[in-house]
């Protein structure tokens, strides 16, 4: 038996932008999440991508991740592993994540509460706006977000403004009557000082 598991993280360019991108970079998280099996366990592993954006003669680092849901302790080590490795730089930074670490309602996790301690800005601070989770299925008829786990910070002289969620309302279920993803998206316009 062969059982393999893959985790993709992306950034995504528009064409019709005068951006450049250099120092394109990507890893795995040191400490990934495991999943038992009767073969022993195969490790669950969460990823980032990074890349030094020049717009307007203007640099910034974008960094895109997704980190661990079930174990708040990894979840908290890949946050540090971050802000220790692609996040360490005298650019601004922009990331994007799917952080799994609960920004509203409080209590907030750890994890979110790390990069607040460490100079970060939350693109959006508003209470509402919740980005997670509809059922597995997407098949619910209301919607169940209730969390806000999706985040855009920013550190060093990049704010974030005229922020949207994508996919969050009924109007945006398919004719089938599903939602579009069981998160919300997340888009920020990014001011570069």
């Amino acid at each position: 038996m062969c059982v393999q598991l893959q985790n993709y993280v992306a950034i995504l360019k528009r064409t019709d932008l005068e951006l450049t991108l250099t120092n394109a970079q990507a890893g795995q998280y040191a400490n990934p999440a495991t999943f038992p099996t009767p073969f022993g366990p195969i490790p669950l592993p969460r990823a980032w991508v990074a890349v030094d954006a020049n717009f307007d003669g203007k640099v910034f680092r974008l960094i895109g991740t997704h980190l661990e849901s079930n174990n708040a302790t990894l979840r908290q080590l890949q946050g540090a592993e971050l802000r220790a490795g692609p996040a360490n730089t005298s650019l601004p930074v922009v990331l994007a994540m799917d952080s799994n670490a609960q920004a509203a309602p409080a209590p907030q996790d750890l994890t979110y509460t790390d990069f607040i301690n460490a100079g970060y800005n939350d693109a959006w601070l508003a209470t509402d706006g919740f980005t997670c989770c509809q059922a597995p299925l997407v098949n619910n008829v209301e919607s169940q977000f209730s969390t806000r786990i999706d985040l855009i910070l920013t550190r060093g002289n990049v704010r974030g403004q005229n922020i949207a969620l994508y996919g969050a309302t009924p109007e945006s279920k398919t004719p089938e009557g599903l939602w579009p993803s069981d998160h919300a998206g997340v888009a920020a316009q990014m001011i570069l000082k």
